[in-house]
């Protein structure tokens, strides 16, 4: 495919990265330094333009042949303009906007935008669900299958857990482990595994088994208090998301404006003018009693900061945003595993926007680790066979079955029916073997 993206922010810098190892890709900004540094560093043309100028739109669309453009500049009126310009210019375009706030999200529709994208609200979506699963440090939803994705680590507090063989572990209903990561190992085949404290569990299902799934695992200190620090978007839309569970929400916001504006919008969170990185507030507003702290401010250093304050104050969980992929290792190093990146956050959020709902690929921390679906053909080796028959090529494993709508977590007497959606984990497969034994082409690529 051809695309334009328009701004290249933080947002539009992960977008075009994303985008263009598949596709060719134009990027538009008037910030030379900007162009010139993402030219050095990716494969792709450049317009040092304002991509508003209707005149500079057109050009570029009508150049680049685009099936698609992707506005992420810093205005959210901007990129609606944009996405409304193009679809002048060329009613048959795809358009996506990345939008901050809420308000601006309006309905999408063939004349005005296609998709929308708010990198804030996923991110609060991700925050909140991860400070809700004591046991969690990853969480992926899957909306188009209502499937959830969680990773779960084995502590020393998981003993009805701890040494019995995965196939052994008594798990809810609607769901299934896909796999066990111990160390850089990733165990794929991993029923007569024995669970050890250390490992990591990674759990497909429904959004209401994975939350019974950490139930099962047992839980120290349930989450019924929470502290956020910032009252940016993603901070208040993470205490709104919070306040719907009932939940007790104490939030820090340094901005006395703002924190007018959040004790409108928020209808019982606590609102406290001051620093999250100041020690003596942190004492006097109790923070160590906090079940989770979420550390959820634009600035990576006050949520590493909040982040190890809190955690040697006594607060159970730790959960933190981050938004250089260069502080990821800095974040796992001092102990705070439960981070959302913002790189895949929106890596995710541009890929589901651009395929179907039936593919649902979701890309994992590890290169070449993906989830997607895949559809049996009717005159494909495995039709009409049971799935403890099938060897399926090294690399990977079937999570589930779709059919009718229905998931099916399949045993090795389940059969393989005709136009199943069969929803598989990868980690560095043979793509053409799967090919080969699904009888169909495998898109999965952004």
């Amino acid at each position: 495919m051809n695309i334009i993206v328009v701004g290249i922010g933080n947002v539009g810098y992960i977008v075009t990265e994303v985008l263009s190892q598949y596709h060719d890709v134009m990027i538009i900004d008037n910030d030379k330094v900007t162009v010139e540094k993402v030219k050095s560093l990716l494969n792709v043309s450049v317009l040092y333009e304002d991509g508003s100028n209707p005149k500079v739109l057109r050009s570029a669309i009508e150049r680049h042949h685009a099936d698609i453009v992707i506005s992420t500049t810093a205005r959210d009126d901007e990129n609606l303009l944009i996405s409304m310009l193009s679809k002048m210019i060329k009613p048959e375009i795809k358009t996506i906007v990345r939008i901050r706030n809420p308000d601006f999200a309006i309905e999408p529709s063939p004349q005005t935008v296609d998709q929308i994208i708010s990198p804030e609200i996923m991110m609060a979506n991700k925050m909140a669900e991860l400070a809700l699963l004591e046991n969690a440090v990853d969480y992926e939803s899957i909306e188009a299958m209502d499937l959830g994705l969680a990773l779960f680590e084995v502590t020393d507090d998981h003993k009805d857990i701890i040494g019995k063989m995965s196939i052994d572990i008594q798990k809810p209903k609607d769901c299934t482990i896909v796999a066990i990561y111990r160390g850089d190992e990733i165990i794929m085949e991993h029923e007569m595994t024995a669970i050890h404290v250390g490992d990591m569990i990674r759990v497909l299902g429904s959004p209401e088994s994975i939350h019974a799934f950490n139930d099962m695992m047992g839980v120290k200190r349930p989450a019924n208090e929470f502290l956020i620090i910032g009252g940016g978007v993603a901070g208040s839309q993470t205490a709104r998301l919070l306040e719907s569970r009932k939940r007790y929400v104490k939030l820090f916001e340094s901005d006395r404006k703002r924190c007018t504006e959040l004790a409108k919008e928020l209808t019982s969170t606590v609102i406290v003018n001051g620093s999250g990185v100041d020690p003596y507030l942190l004492k006097s507003e109790n923070a160590g009693r906090a079940d989770v702290i979420i550390a959820s401010t634009d600035v990576d250093e006050t949520n590493l900061l909040s982040g190890l304050m809190g955690k040697k104050l006594g607060a159970y969980k730790i959960v933190s945003r981050y938004s250089m992929v260069e502080y990821e290792d800095i974040f796992e190093y001092t102990g705070i595993k439960t981070i959302v990146g913002n790189y895949r956050v929106v890596a995710n959020g541009v890929t589901k926007t651009l395929i179907s709902n039936d593919k649902a690929i979701l890309k994992m921390k590890n290169p070449d680790e993906l989830f997607f679906t895949v559809t049996v053909n009717p005159r494909s080796a495995v039709c009409n066979e049971h799935t403890g028959d099938i060897k399926l090529p090294k690399g990977c494993r079937l999570t589930c079955l779709i059919r009718n709508n229905d998931k099916i977590y399949p045993d090795m007497y389940t059969k393989f029916q005709a136009n199943d959606r069969a929803v598989l984990y990868t980690y560095n497969v043979n793509k053409n073997k799967l090919e080969k034994m699904f009888g169909t082409s495998i898109d999965i690529d952004v």
